[in-house]
């Protein structure tokens, strides 16, 4: 895991009085506090070569190319600090072009890009030149440019096929999701009128990867397909954008295919994005990628919901999960060898593992049925007929289109914090740990997840926080609910701004949460001894309260909150503790019926820029899923329905701010 690092900049100047701080010779106040706070970084020192250069392949041109294509990252401009950095100057830029140029290289300046001050650029080189490259100083890392991953192209023979007649085409009001692979078969009647084909690229069809590209698209149109069955009207549209192959004549065909996405999803409504695409290339530790630093802040900004496969890199050295699978606004698929409901399931072992970058750590988030050798997934083609594959890239639209089904049966409670809440809360988790299998394989119909058993109740919260605002959310737990143990768990979900020129503090945006059981127990707090704070039920006992009060004991704010426990699924503050505030948070505890009165749960926003807390920022809007379980049978949702009737079951339309789903 990454430690954390500064990047400093300044003039020759500046270094030397850096130096004699160090040296601590002849300091007045505030630079010896200075050179206390410089104490706590264990080096300092200019960047080494080996770690600009980000790539252990050789230095050798590809044969399809003259050149080594490379992809440099240029720091900020040092005279612009903090929020709202900017990118490099022109001057200093064309400094690096005539430093390329004098290499014998090119900059292809016209694929530039900045991304929150980073500046992306393709840089071509003769063999054996990146590391005199990356003596620029300016220069952030410079890296290999990945290829797109490749895709699976195994041939079709005599295949069995679905039952005929080919279902009615989905309604044109269905929940539309966006695909972007390498096309499908515009003829074929069972996608007609469901997936509408627009063609990105002008490169003549592979007929090997449309089959791929049907594959994915069948699987969002209608699930886990098998040999003979009858199809159903598919409830989700597909628009199917055929971007592969992609123009491979300058090595950049990387950046030709975001900038297409980047267009196409901007122009489009649709709140989810399926890629069973990628970058060639694992995640690190350091900056991330352009592509996973490009999609996260559309997914912000424009409440999009990238469903992405992580990758089938499982069996390899290199095996972690790969880009973009690390978005933290993201939602990552890995395989597993069992469709839902099927028992003994596990991880495909080709499937990549985590952990991602901080901010979501627990990478890949769910799983869903990729096949194996044993059970293949069954890839379905325009014309009905079936051929047989594995990998992450079908495991991904099985979910793109179960969470297609479920925002339409949401409505206009859908967002895409709401499909990664409902997809990582009814996720049937498995033994293995959080770094294999996520949160666990996805349900393969939410529309269960809307109907609650007698003995527990799931509510859905709704919300806007504002900069250190804290909102309270009572959980619905009847009085009725007097015997037994009881189980609590919850699930919450957000979209962040990122700052991509962090590595270890990625998000700028946290929520913190906070359990407090009993609306009526407080702590009282000896300001002679406060290492042995009281804890009084003020509502069972006033007048022991009242006494404490008297002897000059002071009463906590808040009701006395319970802790929770540090693990793969801790809390939001034990996560904090360590910098990573992760977008989907989850929490978990058993308590006795007795102890809960009135339990809410807090959840607190706050913000920061490079590490630093800072005031002034955007609401965030998030999802928050509450499932309460008496484990003693008692019927919870129907005493919550009466106790409780600001909540309504869905889908009845509702006008309070507290939403719930049952």
């Amino acid at each position: 895991m990454a430690t954390k690092s500064l990047i400093v900049a300044g003039d020759d100047s500046s270094l030397a009085r850096l130096a004699s701080m160090l040296e601590g010779v002849d300091l007045n106040r505030a630079e010896k506090a200075a050179a206390e706070e410089l104490r706590q970084f264990s080096e300092i020192r200019l960047p080494r070569r080996e770690e600009v250069l980000r790539d252990s392949r050789a230095d050798t041109a590809d044969s399809d190319h003259s050149r080594v294509v490379y992809e440099a990252v240029l720091h900020p401009d040092p005279d612009n600090p903090g929020s709202g950095r900017q990118p490099m100057t022109s001057s200093l830029f064309r400094k690096f072009e005539d430093y390329i140029a004098s290499l014998g290289g090119e900059v292809a300046a016209t694929r530039r890009d900045v991304v929150a001050g980073l500046t992306f650029v393709p840089v071509f080189l003769p063999e054996g030149q990146a590391e005199q490259a990356a003596a620029f100083n300016p220069l952030r890392s410079i890296r290999r440019m990945p290829r797109i991953r490749p895709v699976p192209t195994s041939p079709l023979r005599s295949a069995p096929r679905v039952a005929r007649p080919a279902p009615p085409a989905a309604d044109p009001t269905a929940p539309e999701v966006l695909i972007f692979d390498a096309g499908i078969d515009d003829g074929g009647e069972y996608f007609a009128g469901s997936a509408n084909q627009v063609h990105l690229t002008t490169e003549n069809p592979d007929y090997g990867c449309i089959e791929h590209g049907s594959a994915v698209t069948g699987a969002v149109l209608y699930g886990n397909v098998q040999p003979g069955q009858q199809l159903s009207k598919p409830p989700v549209r597909a628009t199917h954008y055929r971007c592969i192959p992609g123009p491979a004549e300058d090595g950049t065909e990387l950046y030709w295919l975001l900038d297409q996405i980047q267009k196409q999803v901007t122009e489009d409504d649709a709140m989810i994005v399926n890629l069973s695409l990628g970058p060639e290339v694992s995640v690190d530790d350091g900056e991330p990628h352009r592509w996973t630093a490009v999609l996260d802040s559309l997914a912000y900004e424009r409440d999009i919901l990238f469903v992405t496969a992580v990758g089938n890199n499982g069996e390899t050295s290199e095996n972690r999960i790969m880009v973009p699978a690390d978005m933290v606004n993201g939602l990552s698929v890995g395989a597993c060898d069992r469709p839902y409901p099927e028992a003994l399931w596990t991880r495909a072992a080709y499937s990549a593992v985590g952990p991602g970058r901080p901010g979501a750590l627990i990478q890949p988030a769910v799983m869903a049925f990729g096949g194996d050798d044993q059970m293949p997934f069954a890839r379905l083609r325009a014309d009905g007929r079936i051929s047989y594959d594995c990998g992450t890239s079908y495991a991904a639209p099985l979910v793109a289109h179960e969470l297609a089904v479920l925002s339409g049966e949401l409505g206009d409670r859908a967002s895409a914090s709401a499909l990664k809440a409902f997809a990582v809360h009814f996720a049937e988790s498995h033994a293995d740990s959080n770094l294999s299998t996520g949160h666990g394989r996805l349900i393969s119909d939410h529309a269960s997840a809307l109907w609650c058993d007698s003995n527990e109740v799931t509510v859905i919260y709704q919300a806007s926080v504002e900069r250190d605002q804290i909102l309270g959310f009572q959980l619905p737990v009847p009085e009725g609910l007097d015997r037994g143990r009881v189980k609590v768990r919850w699930t919450l979900a957000y979209a962040s701004p990122t700052d991509p020129t962090e590595a270890v503090e990625y998000t700028e945006s946290g929520l913190e949460f906070t359990l407090r059981p009993h609306a009526a127990m407080y702590s009282f707090r000896d300001p002679d001894n406060s290492s042995r704070p009281v804890k009084v039920n003020i509502h069972d006992e006033p007048e022991r309260a009242a006494e404490l009060e008297e002897e000059g004991w002071i009463r906590s704010k808040n009701p006395v909150s319970r802790s929770q426990k540090i693990g793969p699924k801790a809390s939001e503050a034990s996560r904090r503790r360590g910098g990573k505030w992760e977008t989907v948070m989850q929490g978990q505890d058993r308590l006795q019926a007795g102890s809960l009165w009135l339990p809410r749960l807090d959840v607190e926003y706050l913000t920061r820029t490079g590490g630093v807390l800072t005031r002034g920022a955007a609401p965030v809007d998030f999802t928050l899923l509450v499932t309460v379980t008496s484990l003693s049978g008692i019927p919870v949702y129907q005493l919550a329905q009466s106790e409780f009737p600001v909540l309504s079951a869905l889908p009845v339309p509702v006008t309070t701010q507290v939403r719930t789903q049952t």
